[in-house]
């Protein structure tokens, strides 16, 4: 009698088993609260294989036998943490899916989340969100740069997943910068609290900042694997929201990378080596002509422009104080 319930439970799990077998093993799982854990005391599983037998003999093989009794009994003991496991597999999750959005260069985007929090995504970014945002949990995955508005919810923490960093939402606005490829990671604070941390390999979490309030901004540096924490002006935040393009402390590889991206052109440097000045400066909506010509005032070097390529030699810019 051994075999045939464990030929039953094999059917079952291999989806072979005929209707009316699997009627009766997911009702004799239903019949338990959800909850519930099989206990075996011996209380116990008099009950539940008293009526597992039963149920067996009387929908599949009406007669009765002490032997099936004992054999059904001692399966059950053996498969009692399986069996579990497959009642909750009863209720299989749905499938999680990822909406991805990618914003192309020389454009901007603005979404809504599912709980209406708002996201401002800069050029060349990418979101990542998952169809199950808001069941348990608000967490999604980003590269590039955007500017968040949150809604607090301290039942739902939101969680902002970008490279190793992990940026949570203390109910605020925040502007992340973080560019594959790039060396520095940026997190602003334009209004409440932000907690950012990194993940390590070993799959600990180090606290860079619990809660960084209006006007802080924290840089991580990718080789060196070092962050620092700085005070900004809180409206120079997210100045590209505005048409403002702003290199704050950028290399010129940098200001190459931000030029494509704004403005969707490609942008060669030549004579880059050992070149270590870094610029801030801000240009409000003005065309790559004119941002070229200022940069080549401030730095000495020279640029050429030929359709959507753009050339730019840094041989002068040695001699530069």
């Amino acid at each position: 009698m051994d075999s045939k319930i464990k030929e039953l439970f094999k059917r079952y799990q291999a989806g072979t088993a005929s209707p009316a077998e699997c009627a009766l093993v997911e009702e004799w799982f239903a019949s338990f609260e959800p909850d519930q854990e099989f206990n075996l005391s011996e209380e116990n599983k008099a009950i539940l294989f008293k009526s597992m037998d039963s149920e067996i003999q009387r929908r599949l093989h009406p007669r009765t036998s002490a032997i099936w009794f004992k054999a059904a009994a001692i399966l059950l003991i053996s498969m009692s943490a399986g069996l579990f496991i497959y009642r909750i597999n009863l209720r299989k999750p749905a499938m999680i899916t990822y909406t991805v959005i990618n914003v192309p260069n020389g454009q901007k985007k603005e979404i809504a989340l599912p709980d209406n929090s708002m996201v401002f995504l800069n050029s060349g970014s990418s979101v990542s969100i998952p169809s199950d945002f808001g069941d348990h949990k608000r967490e999604i995955s980003f590269t590039g740069e955007a500017f968040f508005i949150i809604k607090h919810n301290a039942l739902k923490p939101f969680t902002l997943r970008a490279d190793k960093l992990t940026i949570s939402d203390l109910g605020t606005s925040f502007d992340v910068k973080a560019y594959p490829g790039e060396e520095r990671i940026s997190v602003a604070v334009k209004t409440g609290k932000v907690g950012v941390a990194k993940q390590t390999p070993a799959g600990k979490t180090e606290i860079f900042a619990n809660a960084m309030t209006p006007g802080q901004q924290m840089t991580y540096s990718r080789t060196k694997n070092t962050h620092t924490l700085s005070m900004v002006p809180a409206d120079g935040i997210a100045m590209w929201r505005n048409n403002k393009l702003r290199f704050d402390n950028a290399s010129f590889e940098e200001i190459a990378a931000q030029l494509e991206r704004w403005y969707n052109v490609t942008v060669k440097l030549d004579n880059n080596e050992k070149q270590d000045k870094r610029y801030t400066i801000s240009f409000a909506n003005e065309p790559i002509d004119r941002v070229l010509e200022v940069l080549s005032k401030l730095s000495g070097a020279t640029y050429k422009i030929n359709n959507r390529n753009i050339s730019i030699n840094l041989k002068q810019n040695k001699n530069m104080n």
